[in-house]
């Protein structure tokens, strides 16, 4: 996989905009360190670990870097298609052999009768409507799908924990699939 040379890639996103966040559901609307943060580790793994580094919300320096916004906004549908295309490309040249995921932002968990399903919290998020952000189900799915063999996910968010409430079916190596799972979450669930 990933062509004749060992390819590690990782998309590191910050969120610190919630215009449509209502303040008795989360505290502070709008945070301050999830961009700070996921420049630092991007820079990181740029260094040390030889990332190819995707940044979430991106824009460029001075000198033409890119690098994180710490005035952007993320999108549900801009935030699962940055996903996808780290887990699933479309060409077996550009699936990576490590592919990494770091989100830094706000963190949901709705419940509705027996059902419990955790969010990474975007900026177009509006509890009262119902949007709240990319489903952590629908992330692990797409893990249990990605031809990607080492796959890491870093969360700093509340409710992050959510995700390791993976079933049985989603363990890796089941179906002959040789797949390392690291999850990393800044709370549990």
């Amino acid at each position: 996989m990933g062509g004749n040379s060992f390819m590690q890639q990782a998309l590191v996103v910050g969120v610190n905009n919630y215009p449509f966040l209502k303040k008795e559901k989360l505290g502070d609307l709008n945070l301050k360190a999830p961009v700070k943060d996921a420049e630092a580790i991007a820079n990181i793994l740029e260094k040390y670990g030889k990332f190819k580094v995707d940044r979430l919300p991106k824009e460029n320096d001075e000198e033409g870097e890119e690098r994180l916004s710490p005035e952007g906004l993320i999108k549900i549908d801009d935030l699962q298609q940055a996903i996808i295309h780290l887990f699933k490309p479309h060409t077996t040249e550009e699936t990576p052999d490590v592919a990494l995921l770091f989100f830094a932002g706000h963190g949901y968990v709705n419940t509705k009768g027996d059902v419990r399903e955790g969010f990474l919290v975007t900026s177009e998020a509006q509890f009262s409507n119902n949007i709240y952000g990319l489903s952590l189900n629908w992330l692990k799915k797409l893990l249990q799908d990605s031809p990607v063999q080492k796959q890491i996910v870093w969360l700093d968010c509340c409710f992050s924990g959510e995700l390791l409430n993976f079933d049985r079916e989603a363990n890796p190596g089941i179906e002959g699939k040789q797949i390392s799972r690291c999850f990393i979450t800044a709370s549990r669930s």
